[in-house]
């Protein structure tokens, strides 16, 4: 039996159509990925998905409704449309950013949404998604496997 671990993410998009990616370096492989993480006992998807927000990009954000799921890895993986009401982008303090030295780096950008397919954004299917849509979509089911 295959368990499947809950994670939270979100989809911010500026008014520039860019999307808030965090650029990973690890172990010699570079990929992108939405802001997002585990979600820990005792807590929401969309408690998750404002936490890690502001761990791994700096910004407080309202979440706009359920954009999609999506399962990769084995694991499912909601996915929130939010804003910014606070904070300064580039500015997370989390986990990640202590543990940097040993485990590769973490990287907060804005990239332009026509691009994501054209770069090594994980999950594929939700870059592909969002840069072939103009308007938001809600509550689409991808998969990965």
């Amino acid at each position: 039996m295959v368990r499947t671990k809950l994670r939270s993410a979100i989809i911010l998009v500026n008014d520039r159509d860019e999307v808030a990616l965090i650029r990973r370096e690890k172990e010699n492989n570079l990929y992108y990925v939405f802001p997002g993480g585990g979600v820990e006992y005792g807590h929401t998807t969309e408690e998750t998905a404002v936490r890690e927000a502001f761990e791994e990009l700096g910004v407080h954000v309202d979440l706009e409704g359920l954009a999609a799921y999506v399962v990769f890895n084995n694991e499912l993986n909601p996915y929130y449309w939010a804003k910014i009401t606070g904070g300064t982008f580039g500015t997370g303090t989390g986990e990640e950013f202590q543990e940097e030295q040993t485990n590769g780096s973490y990287t907060p950008m804005w990239i332009k949404r026509s691009a994501l397919p054209h770069l090594p954004v994980r999950p594929p299917s939700l870059a592909e998604t969002l840069a072939s849509h103009q308007s938001r979509f809600y509550d689409l089911t991808l998969s990965e496997e």
